[in-house]
């Protein structure tokens, strides 16, 4: 009875301070935030206060990478929204293929192991995270496709800094995910997540180059199609 209150209270508060931080440090808009807090509801419902936990870190990082030399992005006109500040579109999309695997996770369907999946998922946008974020200040930023010297900002650029923030971003998902799952080290789910989420970046800067800068996709969708990649190769180590 206890530990069922105490699980309660835990997931109030960080819900109630995600909503909260969201709204003083601007990191989305106030549909953002309200979106934001809907999924994090869905979340701990459906997956559990880890994933709930996983979910937050993400948010936490990728805004720490999203406001890293903001006034820098500003001056350029690189940054996100008006001030690093995300959308209700933005939370959608990068949640979407994580609510899915939590769903899945609570029609009890088993065979896979869902909570890695879940790290998976948001690696991958985290990864894509920190390569458009940080990596966008290399002035040395070449097509995906074709190699070429590009603008910094361009869809489908990548860079020797933007590659090494991918991983990074991937990385810090995978080390959260160990941390929650085992409460120790355990190398082969760190190298899953972190790959799989670097090779969702990767797919994103594809479809970037391949479609979104031809008006066929939009960022939201390339986002989530790119993670869906990223989780579908998952789903194929583990069968």
């Amino acid at each position: 009875m206890l530990t069922a209150i105490y699980y309660i209270i835990a997931s109030a508060v960080i819900l109630i301070a995600l909503f909260i931080g969201a709204l003083k440090f601007h990191i989305f808009d106030f549909k953002g935030t309200v979106a934001a807090l809907i999924v994090g509801i869905i979340i701990l419902v459906l997956g559990s206060l880890y994933w709930l936990i996983l979910m937050l870190i993400f948010a936490i990082t990728a805004q720490l990478a999203t406001k890293f030399r903001i006034k820098e992005k500003a001056m350029q006109k690189l940054q996100e929204g008006k001030n690093g500040e995300r959308h209700a579109s933005n939370v959608i999309y990068a949640a979407l293929i994580g609510i899915v695997i939590a769903a899945m996770n609570a029609a009890k369907l088993d065979g896979f192991p869902y909570f890695l999946i879940f790290g998976v998922s948001f690696a991958s946008v985290n990864a894509d995270t920190f390569a458009s974020e940080i990596g966008v200040l290399d002035k040395n930023v070449y097509m995906i496709t074709s190699f070429k010297k590009i603008t910094p900002g361009i869809n489908g650029g990548i860079s020797l800094l933007g590659e090494a923030m991918a991983l990074l971003g991937a990385f810090i998902i995978g080390i959260a995910y160990i941390i929650l799952d085992f409460h120790g080290f355990e190398i082969v789910p760190l190298i899953v997540i972190t790959l799989l989420g670097f090779v969702g970046c990767q797919v994103d800067s594809l479809l970037g180059s391949l479609f979104e800068n031809r008006g066929k996709m939009s960022k939201g969708q390339v986002n989530a199609f790119s993670t869906l990649i990223a989780v579908a190769l998952a789903f194929i180590i583990y069968i």
